[in-house]
């Protein structure tokens, strides 16, 4: 399979939502209920809370044709805010690849350290990759409680 991966931000909110919505409403059974799916991501339309978050970070977007299929945000102080892949592109190499665009950008930051707040999925990849979780929590959307992990990676200082 074959992407198209560009630079993104607040433009592309809507198109970041839409794969939001889908990795979650579709592609989270077996680690969240459904009523946690719908409380994590209840509506279809951009929230307002998405376009800054893009905007304050580093986004990747991967495409396929005219549709975004996946995309990653971490800030300048090494937070992975945002990875999110469309159920069918799992198990494709495409979170890999978003994944190392970060590492790249990272490095050139001479960032040592990354952090995120981690879902079930995102544990696992992120797990088989050398992050550690720091403690787990519980984070309320909606009313819902959604079991979450604080994660970190330390890496070794660019020579």
């Amino acid at each position: 399979m074959s992407w198209e991966i560009r630079a993104g931000g607040a433009a592309d909110a809507a198109a970041c939502m839409s794969v939001y919505v889908d990795a979650i409403r579709n592609g989270t059974a077996g680690h969240y209920s459904p009523e946690q799916a719908m409380a994590w991501a209840p509506t279809q339309d951009v929230e307002p809370w998405l376009a800054p978050r893009l905007e304050a970070g580093v986004t990747w977007i991967a495409w396929d044709d005219a549709r975004a299929v996946g995309f990653l945000t971490f800030t300048s102080d090494g937070h992975l805010d945002f990875f999110f892949v469309r159920p069918e592109a799992r198990q494709s190499g495409l979170a890999e690849l978003l994944y190392q665009r970060m590492l790249t950008q990272s490095d050139a930051a001479g960032l040592e350290t990354l952090t995120t707040f981690a879902s079930h999925l995102a544990r696992s990849f992120l797990e088989k990759r050398g992050w550690i979780v720091l403690e787990g929590e519980t984070a309320t959307r909606h009313g819902v409680d959604l079991k979450r992990w604080k994660m970190k990676l330390s890496r070794p200082a660019a020579p």
